[in-house]
């Protein structure tokens, strides 16, 4: 199970074609495809009555013309202990494919004294 979004991170860089190409909300240099954005939203709504669990709500955009097929199932295989909802729709402007990975995971904010 998923602990953190650093453990999120480390899952996704372990996969070749994104390794050092994952960036928080966007990049500041033009990348090479494929390259990924991450964003991510903490929300107590319904979490352990709001003592020490919140859940983490993650976002990832991946970019790649052709649409890659093989990295998003890499991507599935890498993330299967999450249920996600994904989506993906060309951006002519950019001329490349989107694919958003949606999903959710609890997350301690207190180490539960012993």
């Amino acid at each position: 199970m998923i602990r953190s979004v650093e453990e999120v991170l480390a899952r996704l860089e372990s996969l070749p074609q994104l390794r050092n190409k994952i960036a928080y909300d966007h990049f500041s240099e033009p990348q090479q495809l494929p390259f990924a954005a991450y964003t991510f939203d903490a929300d107590t709504d319904g979490a352990d009555d709001y003592k020490g669990v919140a859940y983490i709500d993650f976002n990832l955009e991946l970019y790649a013309d052709p649409r890659d097929l093989p990295l998003e199932l890499e991507i599935l295989k890498t993330l299967d202990d999450v249920e996600i909802t994904s989506d993906s729709e060309y951006i002519e402007a950019e001329r490349m494919y989107q694919t958003t990975f949606s999903f959710r995971f609890p997350y301690k904010l207190t180490t539960p004294k012993e």
